[in-house]
């Protein structure tokens, strides 16, 4: 599994400013959060813009620097912080594993995700390290058919720990939930379809799909559209509870484009 360092910024910028520099710009304290990063450029911003107050570009320049250093910050932090937590939450887990959050494309599917990790867990035995908090980016391939709570073991080669496991979290929209092997999703349909019967179209985890409803049905099985079979697990189904809806039916253009907003991101 490759990895790389992570891309963090410099406390300065090449162009001038440390971050004690940029809180001082924007009027903040050193315990400001995003909010407060962003509440500080808007006031600043209308104060220094060349078109409203008189301000110059150079100025307007450095109020633009100053937030984009310290939101860059604030995020690295929230990440660290974020790993720090995930630790505390493992101290009564043996085996050490860090949590991974997936979505329920990556479950069904696999594919790539990027991953920042502590630096400690994947660096060389003679590598440096300056922070408990240093991080990295780990580049993670997913099989296909996870399953939430199941453990992912890699191998980072060349790192001091050649063996990283994770635990998969899967994380579903609000109208899904995994039940075992199967997928549950509360979908809207057209209220006449819903009442009378009909054939709609619904956007699924598969993509969307045509469903022939009987009058008065509430709820559907697709069977084998649920997580698929693994070695260790079998097929899944996809049940789907039906809610009426006062839209009018979807073309399959737009529950593609549903489907993609809601499954594939």
């Amino acid at each position: 599994m490759d990895t790389d360092p992570i891309s963090d910024l410099p406390l300065t910028h090449p162009d001038a400013m440390a971050r004690i520099d940029a809180l001082a710009e924007l009027g903040l304290n050193s315990g400001a959060d995003e909010a407060a990063i962003r509440n500080a450029f808007r006031t600043r911003l209308k104060e220094a813009h060349p078109d409203l107050n008189g301000g110059t570009d150079l100025l307007l320049r450095r109020i633009i620097l100053a937030r984009d250093l310290l939101m860059s910050e604030s995020r690295r932090t929230a990440e660290k912080t974020r790993w720090l937590q995930d630790f505390a939450a493992n101290d009564h887990d043996r085996d050490g594993a860090l949590l991974l959050n997936i979505t329920l494309q990556q479950a069904i599917y696999g594919g790539e995700v990027v991953e920042s990790v502590p630096a400690l867990e994947i660096s060389t035995v003679d590598e440096p390290l300056t922070s408990l908090t240093d991080m990295k980016r780990l580049r993670i391939l997913l099989p296909a058919g996870l399953r939430d709570g199941d453990k992912l073991r890699l191998t980072v080669f060349g790192a001091a720990r050649p063996e990283q496991l994770f635990r998969i979290h899967v994380v579903t929209e609000a109208n899904a939930h995994i039940d075992g092997d199967d997928i549950h999703v509360t979908a809207n349909v057209e209220a006449r379809i819903y009442f009378a019967g009909g054939r709609a179209v619904i956007a699924t985890p598969h993509g969307p799909r045509e469903v022939d409803i009987a009058r008065g049905q509430t709820s559907v099985v697709l069977p084998g559209l649920g997580l698929p079979a693994t070695g260790r697990y079998g097929r899944g189904d996809l049940h789907l509870t039906l809610k009426p809806a006062g839209a009018a039916r979807k073309p399959w253009t737009e529950a593609r484009d549903e489907f993609r907003r809601k499954w594939a991101c």
